[in-house]
């Protein structure tokens, strides 16, 4: 059976019924492969039925950690080249390994009539495992693709961080390993600057980490300051030659200003993140905002930015 984008179209409209001329498992593994498509509505559209079927519990308990395991281990295809177009499966099928932790929480909490809880603490752990891997090894740092679509693996990597650091599985061992590794990612000399708000999906992942309240104020401040630690107290011009580490200076700056407008107003509670989740109080908000503050100005290396003594 060849899946074209009259059929995808055909499926969406039809309020993802799946289609009767052919089985749920063989039209899945076909919406697997076209994740990774170079034509934007061709990838959109099977990620929206992926979606669908997953949260309208189209699949058995069985099912869905056997696709779990094929999605994870597809964030490794390709995984390492700098420019290439297996980006798009990398980062696509992060997105559905993400909806089936969602799926697996909302069980956990009665909110799917008929289904209980069918991730086991190995599974979440070896997924968590390889997808660390993968976010870590991932070099291809383009947002939007022209006549592609959005590649945008590092913003797609972040929201897979920010689904893990929901579940009840993961707790402050991995809340620290999530924290690091995006570290890394913001730290790092990066081959090109992020311009799809990549650092805003990461603040995202952080916030969501910190709201389970696992880390006290020493160790986030502790953390914040480490992302400073590749620029040794320098201004971020005095990089001009060294192109790669001005770019992650930029990103890191970036991420300290989103960081501190997300504790300050919140997390949106419309759209995708109209969840209870972002109704739980942050602990140590005002310390940790004074503490964004400062690092704020220390970013600027008060060159802009006027603070009376």
């Amino acid at each position: 059976m060849e899946l074209t984008i009259v059929q995808i179209k055909s499926i969406m409209e039809n309020n993802f019924q799946i289609p009767s001329e052919s089985s749920l498992i063989e039209i899945t593994l076909l919406l697997i492969e076209k994740l990774g498509s170079i034509d934007s509505d061709i990838r959109e559209g099977c990620l929206e039925i992926l979606y669908a079927w997953i949260m309208n519990g189209e699949y058995d308990d069985t099912t869905l950690n056997s696709l779990g395991d094929q999605l994870i281990s597809l964030t490794h295809t390709g995984l390492g080249q700098e420019i290439s177009d297996l980006v798009f499966l990398r980062s696509f099928t992060a997105l559905e390994v993400a909806v089936i932790l969602i799926f697996d929480e909302k069980c956990e909490k009665g909110e799917i009539e008929g289904r209980n809880a069918f991730l086991t603490p190995e599974i979440v752990k070896r997924w968590f495992t390889t997808a660390l891997e993968y976010y870590q090894q991932e070099r291809d740092y383009r947002s939007y693709v022209i006549g592609k679509g959005w590649a945008h693996s590092i913003a797609h990597g972040a929201d897979l961080f920010r689904d893990f650091a929901k579940h009840r599985f993961i707790q402050k061992e991995e809340i620290l390993q999530i924290l690091q590794l995006v570290k890394q990612k913001l730290a790092s000399p990066s081959p090109r600057i992020f311009n799809g708000k990549e650092e805003l999906r990461i603040a995202s992942a952080v916030y969501t980490a910190l709201l389970r309240n696992k880390l006290d104020i020493h160790e986030i401040n502790h953390w914040l300051s480490s992302l400073f630690d590749p620029f040794q107290e320098k201004r971020f011009w005095e990089f001009a030659n060294e192109p790669e580490k001005m770019n992650s200076y930029i990103h890191v700056e970036r991420f300290i200003k989103d960081f501190y407008l997300m504790i300050k107003f919140g997390i949106s509670r419309k759209g995708i993140h109209a969840t209870p989740y972002y109704y739980v109080s942050f602990q140590n908000r005002d310390d940790i905002l004074k503490l964004l503050e400062q690092y704020i100005l220390k970013a600027d290396n008060n060159s802009f930015y006027y603070k009376p003594d």
